[in-house]
Order: structure tokens, then C-alpha cells, then sequence
């Protein structure tokens, strides 16, 4: 592969691809430094600086994936994807994203996503039981929404979301007992299951917290809350996913990544109804 081959392309361009392609189909990856990518990232991006890509790029490398590179203004994820081209690593495309973050004109999440809420040792069963507690978590969030919001059709909507996160458990369930057949029912998991932290590994008391204390419409301080809660959620996932050599693990995950994108969707919708009230 020749480094002629790396591609660049815009902000507007990348926003339309990651909405089309399913997320086994690429790998977005960061080649900032840590202190960057901790001030603000692309979620779903995976943090490889440019010091390190020629080998921290192997194990996420396939030939049938795209490679997306960016940084903060477009230079050094040039470099990394010429880089990665000389090297002949294996990949279907690989794109630069020109201007870099700076380009960017969507959701950049503040921090690292919280891993480490996950044993670093889990086996596929564990992993996934977590993953159960987290949409449990973000279920309790979401009906503790209910009874503070006042207005009737918002806390509708959150009863809504939070039903949501039941089926999205579901999924996670059948994902459990396809590993283990003699495990209990879903209502006796879910019931069992912790339930103090939720998606993107944000206590569930902060959260309300810090919602109830904010100035301004509650629409738009609920929906804003909701699209960065899904957002870390899809960020976590995909970055679980890169972080692990278990298809089991790799396969539910971006499964789950997928499932995420859907409620950013719906949230989305929610916000712009409700920044059109507000008008």
C-alpha cells in the first residue's frame, strides 16, 4: 500500500459515513496526546498518538476495515496514515480527517470513557453482566427523571427512554444465556443487578443531582443530559471493543454501539422538538 492512498476527508463527509456504516467497519482513531483526547474527542475514537500508531495500529488493523485518522488540525493524522500505508498495514481505506477536530461540528465528549469499570481480565459472561448493570443504571436514571420533571409530555418521553434500556438489557440477557443456558430468567437477573451507575460509568445520584441544579428549560437540560449519557455509552462500547481480542465480547459490544446510535437518534429528534418550543 502506498502512502498515495491515504484519503482526505471533511468533517461533514465523516459525520455522513459514521451514520451510514456499520461500526465493524471502521476503526476512528485519535493520534493526539492523552491530555488532548482527555480535553475533548470524537466519540467512538480510539487513542493512539502518532508516537505510537506504527505499532498500536496492528491489532485493530483488518483488511476488510476502514482506518480514520484524526488530531487536532489535520497534519499529524496525515502522518500516521502515511505512516500505516508504508508499513503495508492491512485495511480497506484510510482516511484523514482534514482540519481535524478543529473541523469537527459535532459532540466532543469531555474525559477518558470509564473502562476501567470493567476487570480488565473479564471474560465475555462478565463483561456483559456489567454491561447489564449499566442499562439498569441508566433505566433508574431515567425514571428518576420521570418523577422530578414536571411537565407531562417530557417525563413521558423519559419513562420512554427508560424502557429502552430495559430492552437493550434484554439483548445484553440473550447475549449472557447463549454462554451460559442455565443461568436465571431476565426478570431475576435484572432485579439482582446493580443499579447505582449507568452508561459511560456516571453515578446515577450525580447525575439527577446535577440535573435538578441546572438553570434554563428542564426540556433542554433533560435532552442535552440524555444525548451525552448515550453518547459516553457509545463511546464506552466502542472503545470495549477495541480493547479486547474476544469476538464474543467484540461482536455484543458493536452490537450495543449500534443500539446506542438509535437512541442518540431519538434524543436528537427530542432536543430539536424541544429547542423549537422554546423558540
Amino acid at each position: 500500500m502506498k502512502s498515495e492512498t491515504v484519503k482526505d476527508t471533511t468533517a461533514e463527509k465523516l459525520k455522513k459515513y459514521m451514520a451510514e456504516h456499520h461500526e465493524k467497519s471502521y476503526v476512528l482513531v485519535d493520534v493526539r496526546e492523552p491530555k488532548e483526547y482527555g480535553q475533548a474527542h470524537i466519540p467512538g475514537a480510539v487513542l493512539i498518538p502518532l508516537k505510537e500508531v506504527e505499532t498500536g495500529i496492528i491489532d485493530l488493523a483488518d483488511k476488510e476495515k476502514d482506518l480514520i485518522f484524526y488530531c487536532r488540525s489535520g497534519r499529524r493524522s496525515k502522518i500516521a496514515g502515511n505512516l500505516v500505508a508504508d508499513l503495508g498495514i492491512p485495511a480497506r481505506n484510510i482516511f484523514n480527517l482534514k482540519g481535524g477536530i478543529l473541523s469537527w461540528q459535532g459532540k466532543s465528549l469531555p474525559g477518558f470513557p470509564r473502562i476501567n469499570l470493567f476487570s480488565a481480565d473479564a471474560d465475555a459472561f462478565s463483561a456483559l453482566a456489567r454491561a447489564l448493570e449499566l442499562e439498569k443504571g441508566t433505566e433508574q436514571f431515567y425514571i428518576a427523571c420521570a418523577r422530578y420533571l414536571e411537565d407531562r409530555r417530557l417525563s413521558a418521553e423519559a419513562r420512554t427512554l427508560a424502557d429502552f434500556e430495559v430492552v437493550h438489557a434484554r439483548v445484553i440477557y440473550r447475549c449472557m444465556k447463549r454462554l451460559k443456558p442455565d443461568i436465571q430468567g431476565f426478570d431475576e437477573i435484572f432485579e439482582e443487578a446493580s443499579d447505582n451507575i449507568m452508561e459511560g460509568g456516571i453515578a446515577v445520584s450525580e447525575a439527577v443531582a446535577k440535573l435538578m441544579h441546572m438553570e434554563g428549560e428542564p426540556c433542554t437540560n433533560f435532552s442535552e443530559m440524555a444525548l451525552e449519557i448515550e453518547f459516553a455509552a457509545y463511546d464506552l462500547y466502542k472503545n470495549l471493543a477495541a480493547g479486547t481480542k474476544d469476538a464474543e465480547i467484540i461482536r455484543t459490544m458493536l452490537m450495543l454501539c449500534e443500539q446506542e446510535k438509535g437512541h442518540i437518534r431519538i434524543i436528537a429528534h427530542m432536543l430539536s422538538e424541544c429547542l423549537r418550543m422554546e423558540d
